[in-house]
Order: C-alpha cells, then sequence, then structure tokens
C-alpha cells in the first residue's frame, strides 16, 4: 500500500517542487534595474522598430495555473523581477499555451517572453578579462 502511494504523490511532488520561472541570459551583459523597475509589456509582433532600437538581453519563461494569460498579474508579478534583473525595459511576449499531459491530473499554462533594453549610444556591454 505504501509503494501505490508513493507512485502517486510523487509525481504530485515534483511538480509542486519545480521552479515556476527560468531565466535565459543572452547578448550582451547590462547592468540589473531594481527588481520593481518599469516595464513595458508588448503583445504584438516583434517589429523592425524594436530590433534596431532595442538590445535583446534574454528570456524568461513562467509557469502558470491553466487558463492564466500572458498579462495576469500573477504571472507579471513572477515575470517582473527576472526581466528586470536582466537589465530589461520591454517585454514581448513570446508564446503562451495551456498544457495539458496526456494521463495526467496535471494542467497548466507556459508563458516565454523576449526581454529587451534600449539601446544607449556609446554604451557597452560589461566585460571582464578571464
Amino acid at each position: 500500500m505504501t509503494k501505490a502511494w508513493l507512485l502517486v504523490l510523487l509525481p504530485a511532488m515534483l511538480a509542486c517542487s519545480s521552479n515556476p520561472v527560468s531565466t535565459v541570459r543572452m547578448g550582451g551583459v547590462f547592468p540589473p534595474r531594481p527588481a520593481d523597475c518599469a516595464l513595458e509589456l508588448r503583445t504584438g509582433i516583434m517589429t523592425q522598430e524594436l530590433l534596431s532600437s532595442y538590445d535583446a538581453v534574454g528570456t524568461v519563461n513562467v509557469q502558470g495555473e491553466i487558463g492564466e494569460a500572458p498579462n495576469d498579474p500573477r504571472i507579471l508579478s513572477l515575470l517582473k523581477p527576472e526581466a528586470c534583473a536582466l537589465g530589461g525595459e520591454v517585454v514581448l511576449v513570446n508564446t503562451s499555451a495551456n498544457v495539458e499531459y496526456r494521463g495526467s491530473i496535471r494542467k497548466e499554462s507556459r508563458h516565454s517572453y523576449l526581454v529587451f533594453r534600449k539601446k544607449t549610444e556609446g554604451e557597452k556591454p560589461q566585460s571582464q578579462a578571464f
């Protein structure tokens, strides 16, 4: 009986223990901004203006509850400190999906955001010798 309960509880425990937010840095390394920095959320397509005026600094992926939208306040509260830590100013919704695992009661939403910072004339990414 104990082994049967472990088979039932283990997947649920693993699902609960996983971190709902992951960050990937890309491009230059820029100074972080305060965790409560002001961000602009864009939900349209990537434009030439965005690419020419902003540096891509990373991506942030957020796991939410089933049905949560990419602009849900709870999702944005998880996104914000990570995007600010990358030095971000503009966040573009990349992908957003509801996921239901076959044969499982586990359902969730997954959201991916591209993070950009305004290009500044003459400013270069931080560098270090090693």
